[in-house]
């Protein structure tokens, strides 16, 4: 692995000096206390045979990244059955994967455009399993090369392993890191496609300073532009990664040409996913729950990116303090370069806060898992704050073993503080719906020739992520199903025909809602005419709806 760019040295070791063959004095790690032992140990093995040596080296370069990926695995892999509930983004996940591709391309004309290549990427995956342990498996795969990149990009603008080993491990710490590495659904794979579109980023930059050949940069910039499309069509709002981008290259004060190469290759990226933004604008009926963001939302964003508790998010705030304080080498924002600061603090705060702004002054869009991504940019700086925090108490203990110390406490207290949230998320009341325990109660309890009644629509997910469980019952109020519909949905028969195919039942299960005079619309209507023909039988309660057994009178 070639030294690191002395242009990507932290501003906080500027005045630290190092040999002219040895990485450029990163945060924590300009000092024999964070940085010698790794080398040593390279050097060490060098002298004893080539082989060996680079080996050493290799074995040097990939800890940090392989134990990332390794603790993200392991924290996605805990408790990913989940009893096999799915809320309804997940079932909304199988149901879809598993249409053919003609009716996941009439489904797209119809709704959730947005998720297309999510489902196409997973409809393929079904081939492994149809489970939602094998549905999850991609999630967890996704942030663990996430983890792996973070480490990466950690080490190559520090020149420190360590300080690359704490951002990937904290990367993977927060739960609600874990919640979407447990769900079926395109975030992962866009926090994934936006930390290697930063490694990428960092590559071409480095490229671009190197000078001629000049067809190496041009690879990196072309890589960069195809990853920026496929991001775009995993999630449109993958793109505002490039305002931190932009942020970044205007920071590094680098040649006009390399801005310049930036600019085409982000404008050629974004304009691949135009086609995908004009059509999933006419389908902005699907997020029309989202509501302006308040202070509740920043919380929650706090939470996504540091941690749950107060006592760890506080920790690692600190710690990302530490990272872009300036030292006697002057502030990092006027010295150019790329730099640790530079690329972690615009992806921490620009994303979240551009979607924001938006949706305070306009249609609103904002949902925390769409930035989720921003948590890369607080793992990146709170590692690199540990390790310059290592440096420090190694300096003033005069040992360099201390080095990893505060990284390493750190890490534990941030895990074993969140176990208790940790273990919350594995649970079916983490969702806001769980469509499988009612299937399974249905299946349980429902005889051959009952008739079943969804309060709303919405509610017949339970149907789509459960088919088996509702083989004895009759969804006589459908008209038309999801499949032909394009929707999730399907189209229901009118009220009256409704209401005279219920005299044509014994037994109706209902599952949703309960029919009372506080539901509106059709469905109130249903179940007034439900509770004159019928008696209430059995009700049951899961997370999100109830279940409800009506015999007739």
């Amino acid at each position: 692995m070639r030294p690191a760019d002395p242009r990507h040295r932290d501003p906080g070791t500027a005045d630290e000096a190092r040999p002219p063959d040895g990485p450029a004095g990163p945060v924590g790690t300009a000092s024999p206390a964070s940085a010698a032992s790794p080398a040593s140990a390279a050097d060490t093995a060098g002298r004893a045979g080539p082989g060996r040596g680079r080996a050493a080296r290799l074995a040097v370069a990939l800890a940090p990244p392989g134990l990332a990926a390794a603790a993200m695995a392991a924290l996605g892999l805990w408790g990913l059955a989940r009893d096999s509930a799915m809320g309804n983004d997940e079932v909304a996940t199988r149901w879809a994967a598993l249409l053919s591709l003609r009716q996941l391309a009439h489904l797209l004309r119809h709704v959730d455009a947005v998720h297309g290549l999510y489902y196409l990427l997973m409809h393929g995956w079904m081939a492994v399993g149809t489970s939602p342990v094998a549905m999850r498996v991609p999630s967890v795969l996704a942030l663990a090369g996430a983890a792996a990149m973070v480490a990466l990009i950690g080490r190559r603008l520090t020149g420190s392993a360590l300080a690359g080993l704490f951002a990937g491990l904290i990367m993977t710490l927060p739960p609600a890191i874990s919640y979407y590495a447990q769900t079926a659904r395109s975030y992962p794979l866009v926090f994934a496609a936006v930390t290697g579109l930063t490694l990428l980023l960092l590559r071409a930059v480095d490229a671009e300073r190197a000078g001629p050949p000049a067809g190496r940069a041009a690879r990196w910039w072309a890589g960069y532009a195809v990853l920026i499309a496929v991001s775009g069509y995993l999630n449109e709002m993958a793109l505002l990664v490039l305002l931190a981008h932009a942020a970044t290259v205007l920071l590094a004060r680098g040649r006009l040409r390399a801005a310049a190469h930036w600019a085409a290759a982000a404008a050629a990226g974004a304009a691949l996913v135009v086609p995908l933004l004009l059509l999933s604008s006419r389908q902005d009926g699907a997020v029309a729950w989202i509501r302006r963001p308040g202070l509740p939302a920043l919380r929650v964003l706090l939470r996504d990116y540091f941690g749950v508790t107060t006592l760890v998010a506080v920790i690692l705030v600190a710690c990302a303090v530490i990272a872009v304080l300036p030292e006697r080498g002057g502030p990092w924002w006027r010295r150019g370069g790329l730099n640790l600061p530079s690329v972690a603090l615009p992806l921490l705060v620009l994303p979240a806060a551009a979607l924001i702004a938006e949706s305070l002054v306009a249609r609103p869009y904002y949902v925390d898992r769409y930035v989720l991504y921003g948590e890369a940019g607080a793992a990146l700086l709170a590692g690199g704050g540990l390790a310059r925090a290592g440096r420090w108490l190694a300096r003033l203990a005069r040992s360099p073993l201390l080095g990893p110390v505060p990284g390493v406490a750190v890490c534990l207290a941030a895990l074993l503080l969140q176990l208790g949230p940790q273990h919350h998320v594995r649970t079916t009341q983490a969702r806001m719906f769980d469509f499988g325990s009612p299937a399974r109660y249905l299946a349980a309890h429902a005889r051959p020739g009952d008739g079943a009644l969804f309060f709303s629509a919405f509610f017949r997910k339970a149907r789509l992520g459960y088919p088996a469980q509702f083989r004895d019952v009759a969804d006589f109020a459908m008209a038309v199903p999801p499949a032909r519909s394009g929707t999730f949905n399907g189209i229901d028969k009118p009220l009256p025909q409704i209401s005279a195919l219920m005299l044509s039942y014994q037994r109706i299960w209902v599952i949703g809602r309960s029919p009372s005079d506080h539901l509106a619309g059709v469905t109130r209507q249903e179940g007034a005419e439900l509770r004159r023909q019928f008696r209430l039988a059995a009700h049951q309660h899961f997370r999100g709806m109830t279940v409800t057994l009506w015999q007739r009178q």
